[in-house]
């Protein structure tokens, strides 16, 4: 098995375990990879909505396993297109 296929699978074994988490936690769950490579992995299952991540704010990230199809920015989100910007009137 690689070592990337092994981190996704710990990743969302660990996820299965507690569906909703801190990005805290689960990077102490999974002691065997760096915070960085536990990120880095994070982001592309968010990509590819796996998972959810969302920010409180106060630099708390929450991590949510998503089932087939919830993921709520995976499915409204247009490359190269912020929501958060408001449109410029000419």
């Amino acid at each position: 098995m690689s070592a990337h296929k092994a981190m996704t699978d710990r990743i969302l074994e660990q996820l299965r375990c507690a569906p909703e988490c801190e990005l805290e936690e689960l990077v102490y769950s999974c002691p065997e990879f760096t915070w960085h490579e536990t990120l880095l992995e994070l982001v592309r299952l968010n990509r590819t909505g796996q998972v959810e991540l969302k920010s409180n704010g106060r630099g708390i990230y929450n991590i949510r396993l998503c089932a087939s199809g919830q993921h709520d920015y995976h499915t409204h989100r247009e490359v190269g297109h912020d929501p958060t910007r408001a449109k410029r009137r000419p």
